[in-house]
This record gives C-alpha cells, structure tokens and sequence, in this order.
C-alpha cells in the first residue's frame, strides 16, 4: 500500500513547518504541525514508514521541552513503524528518555540497541551521561 502524491506531499508540507518551527525552538508549534501530519496519515498509522519521521520528530519536541514522557512515548510509537527498530536514532531518543524517567536498565537496553546499531558516533553531540551508562558493557 502506498499514500497517494497528494496525501503524501500534504503530509509531508505538514512535516516540514513543524520542522522549522522546531529549529526555531517553537517546540509547541512544532508538536501541533507533527499531530496535523499524523492526523493526515491513515489508520494503522505504525504501518506507514512516514510516521516514523513523524513520531521521532514529535518526541524529539516533547523530549526539548522536558516532557519525557510524551517523548517516550512517541519513540515507542516509532520503534513500530517500518524501519524502527533498526532506527540507531530512535534508541538513542528512547534510551534518553527512559534515563530522564529513571528507568535506568530499559535505558541501558536501548541505548546498547543504539550503539550496536550506529556504534559510538551516534553519541557525539548527547550529554556524555548517556553513554557513560552503557560504557562499561561495551
């Protein structure tokens, strides 16, 4: 099954201001663009490979602005989707949050899902308190 240019591209417009209101820091925005794209895909929303782009760009804002939970929430959502679990980002997002919600040994699982997927460089730009919780395993 495919989305047809039309939906797809209203999607995808829908994605992109989100997008640029979160670079801007309007994470708020940004959070209401995401749920208009997502509210366009169709049901079995986990079964289309744009609501990964969708859920990750979502916890992603609720991860800025300190709603860790929501975050985790929508990377689980992303996980689901086609390509999810092989998403190194994803895990990466999901492990953070699951820090910031001190659920320290999901944390541990999938941020070693994270490095064993993009190894130590998907780590470069994080707070090093991220990785320094796997390190020892590794």
């Amino acid at each position: 099954m495919e989305l047809t240019d039309e939906l797809y591209n209203q999607i995808v417009s829908e994605l992109e201001q989100g997008d640029l209101y979160a670079e801007a820091g309007k994470y708020n925005k940004a959070i209401k663009k995401y749920e208009s794209a997502l509210n366009l895909v169709p049901l079995q929303k986990e079964n289309w490979e744009i609501s990964l782009h969708i859920y990750t760009a979502m916890a992603d804002s609720y991860f800025n602005l300190g709603n860790f939970q929501q975050a985790n929430n929508n990377y689980e959502q992303a996980l689901k989707c086609p390509d999810g679990l092989g998403n190194g980002y994803v895990w990466l997002g999901l492990g953070e949050t699951y820090y910031e919600l001190s659920n320290i040994d999901k944390a541990k699982d999938a941020l070693m899902s994270a490095y064993m997927l993009e190894g130590k460089e998907i780590f470069e730009d994080e707070d090093n308190k991220y990785f320094s919780l796997i390190q020892d395993y590794i």
